[in-house]
C-alpha cells in the first residue's frame, strides 16, 4: 500500500491531469483534500482513497458512491457531478481515465521502471517467464505480472498502478507483463510507459468479447500503436505479426521480427531443445517447436534491451519449466504432457509437438471447453484433436454458469464422421483424466489440455479446488 507521506493534494493530482492531456478534467469541490489511492471496488476504500465510479457490463460504479463516501473515499472520480459533499474529479469516460489518474496519484510509477509488454493469444505466460529469466541472469531485479500471479492476466489500472509503485518502492529494475486484449480494450495499461513491447500471435479466442478476428487484431494491436514504446519486437511467422510488423515500420519505426526460418541445427526432445539463431547457440528445457519461438521472442527481446548471447543463453537454460506449459510427468511405462492450451491454434500445435516427438506411437488427449466462452472454437477444437490424435477424451473444463454436457456436445459437433470411433466423452475431468492415463498403452503419450496451471474448476454455484498435474500424478501412481 502506498504510505501516508506519498500522500498528494487532489488539486495536484488534477494539474498533473492537464499536464498530461487527460481532457476534459474538472474539479468540483475542495483541492486541499490529500489522497494517495484509487480504487474502484468501495469494499476497497480507505484513508486518503479517491473512488472510481466506473461504468461496467453489469453496475454502474456512480450507484455505489454514497456508500463508497460513508466508508471513507475522501473524492470521487465520476462522468458528472453527484450531488454529495465531496469533492469529485469530472471527466468523460472514466474508464479511460482512470488508468493515467492511477498512475498520476502513485506517481508515475512505470516512469521508474524498465517495462515490457507482452501480447498475442498464444505464448504470453512463457514469453514473460522466459524473458525475467534472462534479465534475472543479466543481474536486474526483474519482476513477472501475468497470468501465474494473480487472477487476471492484466489486473485492473488501479491495482496494476498500485503493485507497479508498490515495485518500485521495493527497487525493482524491470517488469514483465502479459497485456491481453480484454486488458487493451478497457484501458487497464494507460498511463504506462513500455521500453519494449512484443506481439506473439493471434488465434481463435476470445471472440464472445470481441466479436471478430479483426476486432481482436485491433485490440491487441493497441499496445503497438498507443503506447510510444521504444522496441518493438514481432513474430514473422503469423499473418497478423507480419501485417503489425508493415504497420509499425509505416509508422517510421523499426520492427524487431523473429521466424523460425532463422533456426538451424534445432535438436528437439522431450528434454527441451538445443538449436543455433543468430550466430549464438541456445538451449531451452521447454518442450517442442512452440517454444522454440518463444525463446526467439525473449532472445530478440532481451538483445533489444542490451543484452549479451550469453547472458541471453544462461537465462534461458536456466528456466527448467512454466506451471502447466507443456509440462512432462512420466511413469508406468508413458509419458503425460500437461498443457494450458484451450484454443485451436494452440492444441493443434500442442498435439503437432507431441507428433514431431514421438512419430510412431500413440498420442492420446482429454480436454474440454469452457463455458461462457467463445462457443465458436469448441467444435474446432474437437476436429483438430480427433484427427491429430489417436484417442480423444472429451471432458469438462470450466463449465460456470453453462450446462456440461451441453459444452461436451458443442464439442462433439465438430468430430468428423470418419475419425468419430477415436472420441468418447467423460464428463467428469477428474474420472476422464484417470480414465485415459489408466488405458494408455506402454510408449504412449497422453496430453492433458486446457486448464494447465489452475488450480480451481468454476461451476456455476461453486468453485472447486482441481488442479490437473495433482490428478494426473495421482493417475500415474494408480498405474504404477
Amino acid at each position: 500500500m502506498s504510505t501516508v507521506q506519498q500522500a498528494q493534494t487532489l488539486g495536484a493530482v488534477v494539474d498533473a491531469c492537464g499536464r498530461s492531456n487527460i481532457p476534459p478534467v474538472r474539479l468540483v469541490g475542495s483541492p486541499d483534500v490529500l489522497v494517495d489511492d484509487l480504487v474502484m471496488d468501495s469494499r476497497a476504500v480507505r484513508t486518503n482513497s479517491i473512488f472510481a465510479c466506473v461504468r461496467g457490463r453489469q453496475f454502474d460504479g456512480h450507484r455505489f458512491a454514497e456508500e463508497a463516501v460513508a466508508a471513507g473515499a475522501v473524492a470521487l472520480l465520476v462522468d458528472h457531478q453527484l450531488e454529495l459533499e465531496v469533492p469529485q474529479i469530472v471527466v468523460e469516460g472514466v474508464r479511460k481515465a482512470l488508468g493515467p489518474i492511477a498512475s498520476i496519484v502513485h506517481r508515475n510509477p512505470s516512469s521508474a521502471l524498465r517495462m515490457i509488454g507482452i501480447t498475442g493469444t498464444n505464448g504470453k505466460t512463457t514469453v514473460a517467464q522466459m524473458t525475467a529469466s534472462v534479465l534475472g541472469a543479466g543481474g536486474l531485479n526483474t519482476r513477472v505480472i501475468g497470468t501465474l500471479e494473480g487472477t487476471m492476466t492484466t489486473p485492473e489500472a488501479p491495482d496494476l498502478q498500485r503493485h507497479l509503485a508498490n515495485l518500485r518502492d521495493e527497487g525493482v529494475e524491470v517488469v514483465v507483463m502479459e497485456v491481453s486484449s480484454h486488458a487493451l480494450a478497457e484501458f487497464r495499461t494507460s498511463g504506462i510507459d513500455y521500453e519494449a513491447v512484443v506481439f506473439t500471435n493471434l488465434g481463435h479466442d476470445h471472440l464472445d468479447v470481441h466479436g471478430s478476428v479483426e476486432s481482436y487484431f485491433r485490440a491487441k494491436s493497441l499496445l503497438f500503436s498507443d503506447y510510444a514504446s521504444v522496441h518493438q519486437i514481432v513474430s514473422a511467422d503469423d499473418v497478423h505479426g507480419r501485417l503489425l510488423a508493415d504497420t509499425v515500420t509505416e509508422s517510421g519505426m523499426r520492427p524487431r521480427c523473429w521466424s523460425l526460418s532463422s533456426v538451424s541445427n534445432l535438436e528437439m526432445s522431450f528434454e527441451g531443445s538445443v538449436f543455433e539463431y543468430g550466430g549464438s547457440k541456445f538451449q531451452v528445457r521447454l518442450v517442442g517447436l512452440p517454444n522454440v519461438s518463444n525463446a526467439l521472442a525473449s532472445i530478440e527481446t532481451c538483445r533489444a534491451l542490451g543484452l549479451s548471447d550469453v547472458t541471453i543463453a544462461t537465462g534461458l537454460s536456466a528456466l527448467e519449466s512454466v506451471p502447466g506449459r507443456f509440462e512432462v510427468f512420466l511413469g508406468g511405462g508413458i509419458v503425460v504432457v500437461v498443457d494450458f492450451a484451450h484454443t485451436p491454434e494452440a492444441l493443434g500445435s500442442l498435439l503437432d509437438t507431441c507428433r514431431q516427438l514421438h512419430p510412431n506411437g500413440p498420442i492420446s488427449i482429454v480436454f474440454g471447453c469452457g463455458g461462457q466462452r467463445d462457443r465458436a472454437k469448441r467444435p474446432q477444437m474437437a476436429r483438430i484433436a480427433s484427427e491429430r490424435a489417436d484417442k480423444v477424451v472429451i471432458t469438462s473444463d470450466n463449465p460456470r454458469s453453462e450446462d456440461p454436457e451441453a459444452i461436451i456436445q458443442d464439442v462433439l459437433s465438430g468430430v468428423p464422421d470418419d475419425v468419430s470411433h477415436r472420441v468418447t466423452s467423460i464428463t467428469d475431468r477428474a474420472e476422464a483424466i484417470f480414465s485415459i492415463i489408466r488405458d494408455a498403452e506402454i510408449g504412449e503419450v497422453v496430453v492433458v489440455a486446457g486448464k494447465g496451471h489452475e488450480r480451481t474448476q468454476k461451476f456455476a454455484d461453486r468453485i472447486v479446488e482441481f488442479d490437473d498435474r495433482e490428478h494426473v500424478q495421482r493417475a500415474l501412481e494408480e498405474r504404477q
